[in-house]
């Protein structure tokens, strides 16, 4: 069959199997295949035939960019037959089975399906139905462990708890709960960090000045957009993390009311899901993590 081009919200699925999960992934995602480095992306689009031509410095962009590349040619449906494919997971088989499943549930919308003819998968298309992708709930993902960037038991456990709200705010459809809960876990973690590293994030350039004095203004008066260009200025996040988050940012402020009569728009599903995925990176950035 000719492939057909799939919607971004699937492609994004089809990254975070390619990044996978497991210890030391940091993105946070649930995926139930092994977690690759960037080298080992790399070599898996080898192993496909495609050449990667992603742009970011984070490994799920990363894919997700050189997807789009590919979208709606032979070189994606050979990345989701590798994907499926026993070969990729010599030695463990059933980690094959666990993505054809995973890979069906995202793929049905699309009006497609990955089946095994013998060892070798294949796909092909289907009716499309929504049925079984949306009768769930999506499941409440594990935080991760906040002691290792904040050193405060207290705060390491508010953050936890808002890590878990969030989501459930977005399974009950308060996607504007969910994205102010979000800004506020990025907002938390960024301040911790510049209090806990007082001199470099005063002669940060990016550091808010006293208008008076010139001085850097004391850090509980910084707001989150200073938080996050002095994280990037010092290194702790990235480029196109610090970019998404601004982002966020702004999604964030609709907490008040005045902003968001300004705006025409409200944060809706995929809205969330943008953001939730720029609080996963950041979080992974901060906790110093590919």
């Amino acid at each position: 069959m000719t492939m057909k081009r799939i919607d971004d919200s699937t492609l994004e699925t089809v990254a975070e199997l390619v990044c996978g999960s497991g210890e030391g992934s940091g993105g946070g995602y649930q995926s139930p295949g092994p977690y690759r480095s960037m080298s080992r992306i790399n070599a898996f689009f080898a192993r496909v035939g495609v050449k990667p031509s992603g742009q970011s410095a984070t490994r799920k962009w990363f894919v997700l960019e050189s997807l789009q590349s590919i979208n709606g040619t032979n070189g994606l449906e050979r990345v989701l037959l590798r994907l499926a494919s026993p070969k990729e997971y010599p030695g463990d088989p059933e980690v094959a089975e666990r993505i054809v499943d995973h890979l069906n549930l995202v793929l049905q919308v699309e009006g497609l399906a990955v089946e095994m003819v013998g060892v070798e998968p294949c796909v092909r298309a289907r009716t499309a139905s929504t049925s079984a992708h949306r009768s769930q709930e999506t499941p409440i993902e594990s935080a991760p462990n906040f002691l290792l960037l904040v050193e405060d038991d207290s705060l390491a456990n508010v953050l936890s708890l808002r890590w878990q709200e969030s989501q459930k705010c977005v399974n009950a459809g308060a996607y504007l709960a969910a994205v102010v809960m979000m800004g506020s876990i990025l907002e938390g973690a960024l301040l911790y960090k510049v209090e806990s590293n007082p001199v470099a994030a005063n002669r940060s350039q990016s550091s808010p000045k006293d208008r008076r004095t010139g001085k850097p203004r004391p850090f509980q008066d910084w707001g989150l957009s200073a938080l996050i260009d002095v994280a990037h200025d010092l290194g702790w996040l990235q480029g196109d993390v610090s970019r998404f988050s601004h982002a966020l940012r702004e999604s964030r402020n609709l907490v008040h009311p005045y902003m968001e009569r300004l705006r025409t728009d409200r944060p809706d599903g995929d809205t969330c899901s943008i953001c939730w995925q720029v609080v996963r990176t950041a979080i992974s950035d901060l906790l110093g993590m590919d």
